[in-house]
């Protein structure tokens, strides 16, 4: 089988190529308007293929991804599988105020219409936008790399999810740990976007191992809030566990400023080198 990876997910292929994967080619051009081109470089007829594309906030992402999907189709391939290793948009999964849209709808609907032979998703953010992407859509984990990481570590006595929408992952997360781990809920509100307020902890994390566990951290709103929460009810240790690794602004320098031991996260979106931040290679999830 080839692997066709978009611009988006270049990062990945040596991952990749380490793991046995035949990368297909293609060129891309842009005309003098200012249009994009694409070609590709070899041949694909008969032949099985996966492409492999996250959706990050360029839109350009998601014409490479529908581009190339065109192009293996007209150029006689199988029906491609899809994977996403991220997929943006997720969060706009429905209007919060008069006048707004479910801009990530539309986008999953745009990939559910490919009709791929399979559509592989990384820990979407949202229930609602994996339902749109249509019941034969795979939701693949990040959360195994994690259990397996963490095992090599201290042990975990308390899964937290920073919210009630990372109640699912903290549980499954505690379930895979050796011995179980508990799991702890921390109410959050957000007053206004990319604001959070964690107000109270529901469970006991006084002198035990924490991590807590979310599928992104983007401002670090959430996680910092989590943080500082789990510190003032005497946690002995807190590493913090993410599959997408955003890292908006200067969310680095001030996840480097908590009392956090690790931060975990993978390679799903590409990632410059920082002291307090580990990553996981996400290619043994999809190969």
């Amino acid at each position: 089988m080839k692997w066709f990876l978009t611009p988006s997910t270049a990062h990945l292929r040596d991952g990749l190529v380490g793991r046995g994967a035949k990368p297909g080619g293609y060129d891309t051009v842009r005309f003098y308007d200012g249009e994009r081109g694409y070609r590709l470089t070899g041949d694909v007829n008969g032949q099985a293929v996966t492409l492999l594309g996250s959706v990050t906030p360029d839109p350009a992402s998601l014409f490479d991804l529908l581009a190339l999907f065109r192009l293996l189709v007209e150029n006689g391939s199988q029906r491609p599988v899809v994977i996403i290793p991220y997929l943006g948009y997720a969060r706009q999964d429905r209007p919060v105020q008069s006048g707004e849209g479910s801009l990530g709808v539309m986008v999953a609907e745009l990939l559910r219409n490919l009709q791929p032979a399979e559509l592989r998703v990384l820990d979407v953010h949202s229930p609602r936008i994996l339902e749109a992407l249509g019941p034969h859509a795979i939701e693949l984990s990040a959360l195994p790399l994690f259990a397996d990481q963490l095992a090599r570590d201290e042990p975990v006595d308390v899964v937290v999810a920073p919210d009630a929408g990372a109640r699912g992952r903290a549980q499954t997360l505690a379930a895979r740990l050796v011995p179980h781990a508990e799991v702890v809920l921390v109410e959050k509100t957000r007053p206004r976007p990319n604001v959070a307020v964690a107000r109270r902890i529901l469970g006991d994390v006084a002198g035990k191992r924490v991590v807590i566990v979310d599928d992104m951290i983007d401002t670090g709103g959430t996680i910092c809030e989590a943080v500082r929460l789990v510190s003032e009810h005497g946690a002995h240790s807190i590493r913090l566990a993410a599959t997408h690794g955003i890292f908006s602004q200067d969310t680095l320098e001030r996840i480097g400023r908590l009392p956090v031991r690790d931060t975990w996260v993978t390679n799903s979106l590409p990632q410059r080198l920082h002291e307090r931040v580990r990553v996981l290679d996400i290619t043994p999830v999809f190969v």
